[in-house]
């Protein structure tokens, strides 16, 4: 059987492989908090900049907390409602920088309660780089019942937009988030890719 060295080259892009950091990932202001002072609600409409790091998309969001509604936020002293006041179709969306090829893992808490006429139901859809996920809770009692939840997507390009919709009616539900944040999850190297790259110089 005859071998060849591999050429340096290849081997310390191999290694390089191994051992290469994951992308880090930052979004801004993943608890929703304001830039200054304090106030107890806002209702913000579609495409509104108020929120530090966000932009709301559809009919906007409820943003409160802070002295009017102590004990809300799960992160924080802020949260936002996707279930926009009495609207339908409520969003927020956040653009940060990827690096194509990584995937990222969004974490956040998702939340509701069964009070003011509300059911205690919400559903939410979370996308970003076309892939996108539902997620539901149920919270049957009138204390807000906050619960965690992990969304994961491959970047295919140098930037993405993390978007959080609610399209219940908001008459119904409460659909609240709070708490975001972004990671890259560590994928390891097969076992068997060492040995399949050896192979092609056998």
């Amino acid at each position: 059987m005859r071998t060849l060295a591999l050429p340096l080259a290849t081997l310390a892009l191999f290694l390089g492989l191994l051992h290469a950091p994951t992308a880090s990932a930052q979004l801004v202001n993943g608890s929703f908090e304001p830039a200054v002072g304090s106030f107890s609600y806002q209702l913000l409409g579609g495409g509104s900049t108020a929120i530090p790091g966000w932009t709301t998309t559809d009919s906007g969001v409820e943003w409160f907390g802070g002295p009017g509604y102590p004990g809300y936020a799960h992160d924080g002293q802020y949260l936002v409602d996707l279930a926009n006041y009495v609207y339908s179709a409520g969003g927020v969306q956040q653009t940060f920088a990827t690096s194509p090829g990584q995937a990222y893992e969004i974490s956040f808490w998702l939340g509701s309660h069964a009070v003011s006429g509300r059911d205690g139901t919400a559903q939410i859809v979370v996308s970003a780089d076309a892939q996108s996920q539902t997620f539901s809770i149920s919270a049957p009692s009138s204390a807000v019942l906050w619960q965690s939840r992990t969304f994961t997507f491959v970047a295919d390009d140098a930037s993405a937009t993390l978007s959080f919709r609610c399209l219940q009616n908001a008459n119904l539900h409460f659909a609240y988030i709070d708490g975001v944040g972004a990671g890259t999850p560590a994928t390891p190297v097969q076992s068997g890719t060492w040995g399949a790259l050896k192979s092609l110089y056998r």
